[in-house]
């Protein structure tokens, strides 16, 4: 099974990062995630954090909990998450659930950052 790979990325302006995921999010991924963002999570100087799922491949019931905690965590701040670039199998799921209700989605990783500048 693919790991997921993270990269993260400063965004249009310092109050915003881009996190690149690459492969698979789920049980087996998301401990290695919390750590590479948990810094960011507690960076109060961050309002925006742009999750490009461009090479994200699947994504399954524990990876769309950690974007709901991510979200949840991030809004009670008065911060926010965006989501852009999700493949047809990754956005069927995250649209079954719901996700692109509360949490800001974009077709495309430029669109994204366009509304960010």
């Amino acid at each position: 099974m693919p790991e997921l790979a993270v990269a993260i990325a400063d965004g249009p302006n310092p109050s915003v990062k881009v996190i690149s995921l690459t492969g698979e999010m789920d049980e087996t991924s998301i401990d290695a995630l919390k750590t590479q963002l948990d810094p960011l999570l507690a960076d109060q100087n961050l309002k925006v954090l742009l999750f490009d799922f461009r090479q994200l491949e699947f994504i399954n019931s524990k990876g769309i909990g950690y974007l709901v905690s991510v979200h949840t965590h991030l809004s009670k701040d008065k911060r926010e998450m965006v989501i852009a670039g999700a493949n047809e199998a990754v956005m069927d799921v995250i649209s079954l659930v719901g996700l692109t209700t509360i949490i800001k989605y974009f077709n495309t990783v430029e669109e994204a950052l366009a509304t960010l500048q």
